[in-house]
């Protein structure tokens, strides 16, 4: 509605006209109300209509004029029962079990968590300096120098600094200038509690005292770090590595019966209760006893909260909504029953679910034993387990039993309320893909990024570029070519250095009435010409510096030279390929990596290294190492050919 005002009626006397007379682009609106002119707008918000008829005949269809005679809840009584697991088991008993106490780190941390300062010679340095830092501000750099003199950080220098160029550099910048901080931190970790002194003046610091208490602080330091075992053990025990994934246990204590829980695919980093499965279980009526055995009762009676979410039609019709969501706007067919029942739970019974606010111990086991509600009328109802129209158990969310463990399929009425945590992962210190290659009648396993000699990411891709063995070398100068043959026979196709392939084997103890395969690890031999003195011609400077770098790599292994060719089997550099990454000696020797066949299905699989931070639910820092898997690209090729036999010409 436009509003127009006349200078005359104003009494408005202008100099300039401009100021009574705006720009006719210029439009100005009133209020929207019945009475725009009036001064009380008590009428325009009562918003009266000529038809209330029609009003009232909409809330009768939409059932706002039926009275249910229901009450609200107002109130709640409750007693919950519980069981807390309290130990880490390992699946095969292989590994002590680790007690969880009340504050210990979440489970994923405990579970996933593998050597930080071991497997980063970058970190370890500088946890070092810290050290020196501590050290220097209290006034003690007198102690700097022999503990460098006894516990130097090594930093490799890299094979290829081209390839490994964050190694070369922190090579170059801390090798030899800071203080091992695993290897340290173990030895006065142990001495704190015999002679902590004395590891100290055996190293020739002059009052141990003083540089005792910094060393405690800096070890207190350390600790709050980063979750490490302090091991050189390299995965978590809990690593299955021919499957490519955790598997742990939880058990009670001090309660009988003992219950046991069972996580054997535990993979993508996100550990909820839907991951184990019961492998012992309450029967029926059966009770909890044991000191440690949890039955709660709320302090004061939780009261009962409508349940709400996003986009929430409204409770009554004429009230204006959220219009991020249109319910009306959803089609759904006769067929589609999940949309059908989305539609209905939203629209007719949404305003009818209720929740109870309660708050448990985490990483415990729980049973409602009794649970009564109270409405605004007074009248106390008792909630039963919920249950199917036909009287049987609803499951929903019920974890599944071992089928060993008990004849029944699920825990009746029973929930593992697992400690929630959201952890922010790193860039991949390792990312390895594993695919079929149906054409090679293979599986390959590309490690695509790896940890250097600094302990930061490297990109194999371009360290492979510099390790091709698909060149040749020249022919000498004044040489008279013989006359080449009209076919040439090629014995195997070169493959890039990152690829590492899995052959499908026999599994031990497979016999022909139950056959099964396994793939295992195994290596592309690559053979170049090695000739001494046609690697020193000049034209041959660059495959002669591929031969350098290839008999120089750590991960490859170089077959004795015979008739001027040398063969060169490529290895895995990471740590996700391998059994024991701690022993680098067993490379060569003994480890040989077996899959098993189903864990590489046709849509392959990714699997990553990485730094993970989250914070506890009393907001402790918490970093660590851990692995997860998730779906891969595909199949793939490798390009890998056996006896191809080409014109000469270079034609097919």
């Amino acid at each position: 509605m436009v509003l127009k005002v006349s200078a005359t009626a104003a009494k408005v006397v202008a100099v300039d006209l401009k100021a009574i007379r705006p720009d006719p682009s210029a439009t100005t609106w009133s209020r929207l109300e019945p009475l725009p002119t009036a001064d009380d707008v008590g009428l325009g918000l009562q918003a009266p209509v000529a038809d209330p008829l029609w009003l009232l005949a909409r809330q009768w269809q939409f059932n706002e004029l039926q009275g249910e005679d229901a009450g609200s809840p107002i109130g709640a009584r409750l007693r919950v029962q519980g069981v807390p697991m309290r130990r880490l088991l390992h699946p095969s008993g292989a590994v002590p079990a680790t007690a969880l106490p009340e504050g210990a780190p979440p489970l994923e941390a405990m579970v996933e968590q593998e050597r930080v300062l071991a497997a980063h010679p970058k970190l370890n340095a500088q946890a070092g300096q810290q050290l020196l830092r501590l050290l220097r501000a209290a006034g003690r750099a007198d102690a700097v120098a022999p503990l460098l003199a006894a516990f130097p950080a090594a930093i490799a220098a890299p094979s290829d600094p081209a390839a490994d160029n964050a190694g070369f550099v922190w090579h170059r910048l801390l090798h030899g200038r800071s203080v091992d901080a695993h290897v340290l931190a173990t030895a006065f970790g142990a001495a704190v509690a015999d002679d902590a002194e004395g590891f100290v003046a055996a190293l020739g610091i002059a009052d141990p005292p003083a540089v005792v208490e910094v060393l405690k602080r800096w070890l207190r330091w350390v600790d709050d770090l980063a979750l490490d075992p302090r091991s050189d053990s390299g995965a978590s025990p809990y690593w299955n590595p021919q499957r490519l994934e955790y598997g742990f246990a939880l058990a009670s204590e001090g309660v009988q019966p003992e219950l046991r829980l069972e996580a054997e695919e535990y993979v993508d980093g996100r550990l909820d209760w839907d991951d184990f499965v019961v492998a012992s279980v309450l029967q029926p009526g059966q009770a909890v006893a044991g000191a440690a055995a949890i039955d709660w009762r709320p302090g004061r009676p939780p009261m009962p909260a409508m349940a709400r979410y996003p986009g929430m039609p409204a409770d009554r019709y004429w009230e204006f909504e959220d219009g991020r969501l249109n319910f009306g706007a959803m089609g759904a067919a006769k067929s589609d029953l999940a949309r059908l029942a989305l539609l209905e739970y939203a629209l007719v019974f949404g305003n009818d679910w209720y929740l109870l606010p309660v708050t448990l111990p985490v990483n415990a086991l729980y049973r409602v034993a009794e649970f009564f509600v109270r409405d605004n009328f007074g009248i106390e109802v008792p909630i039963p387990p919920a249950r199917n129209l036909d009287g049987s158990q609803w499951t929903m969310f019920e974890m599944s039993v071992r089928a060993a463990a008990a004849p029944r399929a699920r825990l009746d009425d029973c929930l593992f309320l697992c400690p929630a945590l959201h952890a922010h992962e790193g860039p991949a210190l390792e990312h390895v893909v594993l695919m079929r290659d149906e054409m090679a009648n293979l599986a390959w396993a590309i490690e695509k990024r790896v940890q250097g000699t600094s302990g930061d990411p490297l990109d194999r891709r371009f360290e492979s570029t510099r390790l091709s063995t698909t060149q040749t070398l020249r022919v000498p100068l004044g040489a008279v070519p013989a006359p080449g043959a009209p076919l040439q026979h090629t014995l195997q196709t070169p493959v890039a250095a990152n690829w590492i392939p899995f052959l499908p084997v026999k599994r031990a103890g497979a016999t022909p009435a139950n056959w099964s395969i396994q793939l295992q690890r195994g290596v592309v031999v690559q053979h170049l010409q090695v000739d001494a003195a046609r690697l020193a011609e000049p034209r041959n400077a660059e495959i002669a510096a591929v031969v350098e770098r290839l008999r120089a790599a750590p991960f490859v292994e170089a077959k004795p030279e015979q008739a001027g060719l040398q063969g060169f089997m490529f290895h895995p550099r990471g740590e996700i390929l391998r059994t024991t990454p701690a022993d680098a000696a067993s490379l060569f020797t003994t480890d040989f990596l077996r899959l098993e066949d189903e864990e590489v299905p046709r849509d392959g699989v990714e699997v990553r290294r990485a730094f993970n931070y989250a914070r506890d639910a009393s907001g402790r820092a918490l970093l660590w190492i851990g692995r997860s898997k998730n779906t891969g690209r595909g199949e793939g090729a490798s390009g890998l050919r056996f006896d191809l036999v080409r014109r000469a010409g270079g034609g097919g």
